[in-house]
């Protein structure tokens, strides 16, 4: 199969996959009334893979289709420090929420100064792999069954070649739907 028709192409999943509330048992009335209760200040804890990255993508444009400003910062192991334009503009976000993807990649200093300059802003949002200080938003956790509903979205045709493989590589990788997803990909570069 030619990398463009691969129905696990990265750019495909990325515009197919949008978070759905329904698959985590909730609906976005149920998320705004807690972010509102949380006075707009919460966490994502999950692990990799699990749908972190994906569901801010959504809020973010849910926030700013009712008018928010968003200011949305990315972290990660290669990539994990803020730019001094960043510290700027953080230190002037009293009228944004700030949304940081990756918290747990600052540095303890750094860390204490992101959440000095956050006290005043909107709303704050952030993601990491284990519990923080700020109470969670909502449970983004893995399943076979959520695996299984993203296949049947990118490439239902494909479902029972993928099948028997699925818990061979949810093991080996640990759950990592985004993982899987890139598993399925390489498997179907084989597939005429």
């Amino acid at each position: 199969m030619l990398a463009r028709d691969n129905p696990f192409s990265t750019q495909r999943v990325e515009r197919i996959l949008c978070f759905d509330p329904q698959l985590s048992e909730t609906s976005w009335e149920e998320i705004g009334d807690r972010w509102e209760s949380l006075n707009r200040h919460a966490s994502l804890v999950a692990a990799h893979g699990a749908g972190k990255s994906t569901f801010m993508d959504a809020f973010q444009k849910r926030l700013e289709d009712s008018g928010h400003s968003v200011f949305r910062i990315f972290l990660n192991q290669e990539s994990n420090k803020l730019s001094d334009e960043q510290w700027d503009m953080l230190g002037c976000c009293s009228q944004q929420i700030v949304m940081l993807d990756g918290e747990e990649q600052l540095s303890h200093l750094a860390r204490r100064r992101f959440y000095r300059l956050t006290q005043s802003c909107s709303g704050l949002l952030i993601s990491r792999h284990k519990p923080a200080k700020l109470a969670q938003l909502i449970s983004l956790e893995p399943s076979m069954d959520l695996l299984l509903a993203c296949i049947e979205k990118l490439a239902p045709e494909h479902i029972n070649y993928l099948k028997p493989m699925l818990d061979g590589w949810w093991k080996q990788h640990h759950s990592n739907i985004r993982e899987i997803l890139l598993c399925c990909y390489d498997s179907l570069q084989d597939v005429e």
